[in-house]
Formats: structure tokens, sequence, C-alpha cells
């Protein structure tokens, strides 16, 4: 607005409206620069967009804008001109070497160039003093306002700078070291988690609550509640994941892990979790903070989870290990009983490893062919846990 109003003072009317179009102009090709540069690499067609495509159409609508600026500033002289339109089809015409003439008045075609020429040449030193920091220094020694408004940047961005610097930092939240172990079923995870607590102290088992007795495989101890209490403790958001599996007898058993349980076990050093997947989503997906402000009320305090997942080197080896897991739990059943088991068995696993693969949650991957090695690698991903050992 100050540079029509000047261009208007010192050139007229056309001169101050030929510099708004200008301008406008710029922008114009300032803003399909910016959709053209963040197109980039996106598939378009079938094929991902580069800077050298000759048929982007942002590219082609970028090298229109001078062709339409020029239109406007001809509807400008036009719709201007003294005696109207007419008048000004009369100054049109074709000379030799020139051209057509008479199409733009001089004023308006030197207001519109140089508004689309500063907006362009804004963002060429914008980047000319942000590739060389010296660039800057040279604007700010040159006279007039530029050197004024350059300086005057250049010392508001100094004072943020201070003032950044003089805010006291906030102190880092403290963290819980909770290493989970997770995989598919009889990939021998519970295994690993159980040599790993007997070799390292540090860790602790949280203690889980159930309703009855129930073997499903986990070594993790389990307070026996009745129906109602664990019925409370559901309701109130207080059990970190709950599920209901059935006992020898066929009878639902409800199981769940109090998430003060959790808390309490990554106190003493670090908690292990040796679960199934699902109960892992269930954990990973729980909000703790709750919890967390009822145990260390006032401080920042958060989780630091270690997550780790144990497989095997392709779905059919999961699947032979449970056959072979099977048989021997049951040298009585006969092969159709156990394929009918290893059937459901096959699409969760299948299952599960690609939720591992596309949640992108965890941090180690170990393959549990040799139980001596996996163990010891499994140790070694124990111990980020309380920092990073390298």
């Amino acid at each position: 607005l100050l540079g029509a109003a000047l261009a208007f003072v010192n050139a007229g009317p056309l001169a101050a409206e030929g510099l708004v179009l200008g301008a406008a102009a710029g922008v114009v090709y300032l803003l399909l620069l910016q959709l053209d540069v963040d197109g980039l690499g996106q598939p378009s067609g079938g094929a991902a967009r580069t800077p050298l495509d000759v048929l982007n159409p942002l590219r082609v609508a970028r090298l229109l804008v001078p062709l339409g600026l020029l239109v406007a500033l001809a509807a400008q002289d036009a719709l201007t001109a003294v005696g109207g339109v007419d008048a000004w089809l009369t100054r049109v015409r074709w000379e030799p070497g020139a051209n057509f003439v008479g199409i733009v008045s001089a004023p308006s075609l030197y207001g519109g160039l140089l508004g689309y020429v500063s907006v362009l040449l804004a963002l060429q030193v914008r980047g000319l003093v942000k590739a060389l920091p010296q660039a800057g220094d040279f604007f700010q020694l040159l006279p007039g306002s530029f050197g004024v408004a350059s300086r005057a940047a250049q010392e508001a961005q100094e004072q943020r700078d201070a003032f950044k610097s003089r805010r006291p930092t906030k102190p880092a939240a403290k963290q819980l070291p909770i290493l989970l172990v997770s995989g598919p079923r009889g990939v021998g995870k519970t295994t690993l988690s159980r040599r790993l607590l007997g070799g390292d102290s540090r860790f602790q088992q949280p203690e889980w609550i159930a309703t009855a007795p129930c073997d499903n495989g986990s070594s993790a101890h389990r307070t026996i509640l009745d129906v109602a209490d664990f019925e409370e403790l559901r309701k109130s958001g207080s059990l970190a994941v709950t599920f209901t599996p059935y006992d020898e007898d066929g009878e639902q058993v409800n199981i769940g892990l109090p998430a003060l349980s959790v808390i309490t076990a990554a106190k003493e050093g670090a908690c292990l979790l040796d679960v199934d997947p699902p109960t892992a989503r269930a954990l990973l997906s729980y909000d703790w903070s709750r919890a967390l402000a009822a145990v260390y009320p006032g401080e920042d305090v958060e989780l630091k989870f270690v997550n780790v997942w144990v497989s095997l080197s392709s779905l059919d080896e999961i699947i032979e290990r449970n056959r072979r897991r099977m048989q021997a739990d049951a040298p009585g059943s006969g092969a159709a009983v156990v394929e009918r088991q290893l059937a459901p068995l096959r699409s969760q696993a299948s299952a599960d490893c690609e939720w591992m693969l596309t949640s992108g949650c965890f941090d180690f991957t170990l393959i549990n062919e040799h139980e001596d090695e996996a163990s010891k690698e499994l140790e070694n991903d124990a111990k980020y846990c309380f920092g990073d050992p390298f």
C-alpha cells in the first residue's frame, strides 16, 4: 500500500494501479510455487511428481502468470482510458519492429513490472540471507529505510534469542522403566523373561489380580479377589488391562492388571511385562497419567517403555513349534485334533505379526532360534531401560 501511494504521488494513478496488479500477480506466482514444491514426490497420475515434469499443471500456470498480468494491465488501461474502450482501441496498432503498441501505457507497464519483481525479489533476498549470514550484515549497512529496517529486524531477533536463553528450562521428567516382552504364542518369550528375572534382580513383575486360579502360561503372581471387588476396580479404570479366559473346568475367570501394580514394580528398578500381543496393545494404549498422579502427586513422572518383540524366523516355524508343544502336552491327541487347534493360532499369529510391523511400537525384534543367544540378546535390550548403554 505504501508503494502504491508513492507511485500515485510520483507517477499518477495508472502507475499505482499497475503496481498493485503486479504485486498481486507476484503473490499468485509464489502461491503456485509453494503448491508445486509441497507436491514434489507425491503420486500424480501413477508416478511421483518431479521438478523436471514439463507438463506439470502448476508449472504451466506459473509461466502464464506474467501473461495474465499483461492482460490485466491492458484491461486496466482500456477501462480507464479517456473516451472509453473505443478510444483505447484506436491507439492499438502494429508497427514494424515494435509489433503491437498502445496496448499498455508506459506508467501502467512500469508499475506492474515493479510490483511483480519486488514481490519475487523479497523471496530471493530472504534465501540469500539464510544461505549467507554475512549478507544480513551487508543489508544493515545500506542507507535509508532499508538499512534501518534490517537493523531493527536483527535487533528484534537478538532480543527474542536473549529472552529464550533467560527462561528457566523445564527439568526432565522422571522416568520409570518398563520392559515389555511380547510375541506370538509359543515362541518362548516367557522362558526368556524368566531367565532375565533370575539373572537381573532389578527387574520385577507386577502383581495381577484374578477372580479364580487360572494357569494361562504366565509366570506372574496373581492375587485372588471376589467378583464384586474386581468389577469395582474395572469400573473405576484402575485396571490397565482385563481379559476373561476359561479355567480347566470351563468356567470364565476375570484377570486384570492394576496400573498401580505396574508403577510399584517399576519404582523398585524396572517392571517386566511378559504379555501376549492383544494385552501389549491394551497396555500401550492405556492412559497412565491418573495412576502416575496418584503415586507421584505434583511431580513430573512418565513411563519409559522398552518394547521387545520375540518371534521365530517365519510363520511356519511358529506353527511347527506350537505343533510340537501340543503333541508333547497331549500325546494321545490325534493329528486332526492338533490341526484344529492350530488353525485359529495361525490366524492369530499372522494378525499379531502384522500389528507389530504396522504399529511401530517395538524397539527391538528378537528371533528366538537358540535360547542361550536369545537370552543374551534380551539382556542387552533390557539395558536400555536404564539409559543408552552405548
